[in-house]
């Protein structure tokens, strides 16, 4: 076998569960932002809106799972493996191959992540038996587990007699041409905050806190006409909406700097700086805010 061969993923059911949760998210924050303009309390209605704003973060996320999977199949040809991921790319030297078995001829369970239940089989599990295993798959009906001299890997060819077939034969007959491994880093964003939660944590009581500062000011700009904050004297309340609005827009900016920051060892002091000086700025304003009621 010389040919390259292709193999696409099951889409149907992925793709359908993906978009109906889409427009129930999209609903839930259209009606939020509607209940949000019948509302005369200026608080009330800036947290409605900001709920409404928070509820599409997951729509966001599940928009950019679904490109993903659009993007995705899986390559084989005589050196190796090649699984193209949504824009990641990952490649499997057919000697570091050593075996293929369909999921349902285990014999015991296999853990999935968890939006499985989705259709949206990625990230990493870890198997007593197998070891850690990554998902690149959108069922676990006629899916594959595949061993590596690194890791086990579960995949769902569309085709999957042709793709069994296809990999058994490049195993047999070897490499020529060894291809140089190439891996996909598959830790979900909520693995990578649980295990540094002394460098996340600090940046979400700043989003907490600034969550509270907007519901202030929006109580404060129906109670009050004026407002002195320190030696600045906001003639109109309204405009008081400009202390959690640059708040926000800093802990947004640390929220992007962080993850860059820590990568580097070296640069790993400056991201702790980077999470508590937010953190501190944040709960400054927010008490600026409250001695300036008392």
């Amino acid at each position: 076998m010389n040919d390259e061969q292709v193999f696409a993923l099951p889409l149907k059911r992925t793709i359908k569960n993906i978009l109906l949760l889409c427009l129930f998210l999209v609903g839930i924050s259209m009606g939020c932002i509607l209940v949000a303009n019948t509302l005369e309390n200026p608080g009330f209605r800036i947290l409605l809106r900001i709920a409404a704003i928070l509820i599409l973060i997951p729509f966001l996320l599940l928009v950019m799972q679904m490109v993903r999977i659009l993007r995705s199949k899986y390559r084989i040809d005589r050196e190796g493996l090649t699984i193209q991921w949504g824009y990641q790319k990952m490649v499997i030297p057919i000697q570091e191959i050593e075996w293929i078995r369909p999921v349902d001829q285990m014999g015991y369970s296999i853990p999935l992540p968890t939006a499985a239940k989705l259709g949206i089989f990625t990230g990493k599990t870890y198997s007593p038996e197998l070891g850690d295993i990554l998902f690149f798959a959108t069922q676990q009906q006629d899916a594959f587990l595949i061993g590596t001299t690194q890791e086990v890997i579960f995949l769902s060819p569309s085709d999957a007699d042709a793709f069994q077939k296809g990999l058994q034969e490049s195993v047999y007959l070897g490499s020529i041409t060894p291809l140089e491994r190439k891996s996909i880093s598959v830790d979900s964003p909520f693995i990578t905050i649980r295990t540094n939660l002394h460098l996340y944590l600090p940046i979400a009581f700043s989003f907490l806190l600034n969550l509270g500062l907007f519901v202030l000011v929006g109580f404060l700009a129906n109670n009050r006409e004026t407002i002195q904050v320190g030696t600045v004297l906001f003639e109109s309340t309204s405009n008081l909406v400009v202390i959690p609005i640059l708040a926000l827009l800093l802990n947004i900016l640390d929220g992007i700097l962080i993850p860059f920051l820590y990568k580097n060892e070296s640069l790993r002091p400056y991201a702790f700086l980077t999470s508590y000086s937010g953190l501190i700025t944040t709960l400054l304003l927010s008490i600026a805010i409250v001695i300036s009621i008392l």
